[in-house]
């Protein structure tokens, strides 16, 4: 017969690892120009990438089991992307993190990169360009509703569930933020992260 010690040793048992795969930390490039202005510096993603290609982000990634902080994370990942060295990154603070319709938590890491030369990944990244902070100040973005559906898959066992129609579907909405800077639309979760920043430097 199962008891509740046999409950609690099975639990205990079990390894206290933290799942990385379903965290990810990003880094919020500060750089200066040499009027003296700061500004925010954005990637291209490449348009040979099968996820998201030609989008504008911020450096970042998916937690590895090496990254013991996702400013680990952020830092190995800008390293890589951007070409430059860590050591170029100061490490400024961070904001809270974010929870992508995909379930997946974001944590913004904001850094000061003294780099101003980059030797882009071309696999990832095509291009980089800076937007004033002080633009982000003055202008704030313009914002739409995306609708996100779940419905039952082909297969679903309705016979086990009361009262579902086949028709069933549940919707979800969430907020989404753009800004127009130029040429450039800066939208979704990076323009939220955008905003979050604006906000607390206020």
């Amino acid at each position: 017969m199962i008891s509740i010690n046999y409950i609690e040793n099975k639990l205990s048992n079990q390894i206290k690892t933290p799942n990385v795969a379903e965290k990810a930390g990003v880094l919020i490039p500060i750089i200066q120009n040499t009027q003296g202005e700061l500004h925010l510096l954005f990637q291209i993603r490449s348009a040979q990438l099968k996820w998201q290609p030609n989008d504008i982000c911020f450096p970042g990634g998916r937690m590895e089991e090496q990254d013991k902080t996702p400013i680990d994370t952020a830092l190995r990942e800008t390293q890589e992307e951007l070409g430059v060295d860590a050591k170029t990154i100061k490490v400024c603070g961070q904001l809270p993190p974010f929870i992508s319709p995909l379930g997946l938590k974001i944590y913004p890491i904001i850094g000061h990169l003294t780099c101003l030369e980059f030797n882009l990944n071309q696999d990832e990244v095509a291009d980089v360009f800076t937007v004033p902070i002080e633009w982000f100040m003055a202008n704030p973005p313009t914002k739409s509703t995306m609708q996100i559906a779940f419905k039952p898959a082909d297969d679903f066992p309705f016979h086990l569930v009361k009262n579902r129609s086949r028709n069933w579907q549940k919707h979800a909405q969430h907020e989404v933020h753009f800004y127009h800077y130029q040429q450039y639309t800066i939208w979704g979760l990076t323009a939220k992260i955008v905003q979050s920043f604006i906000t607390m430097i206020r």
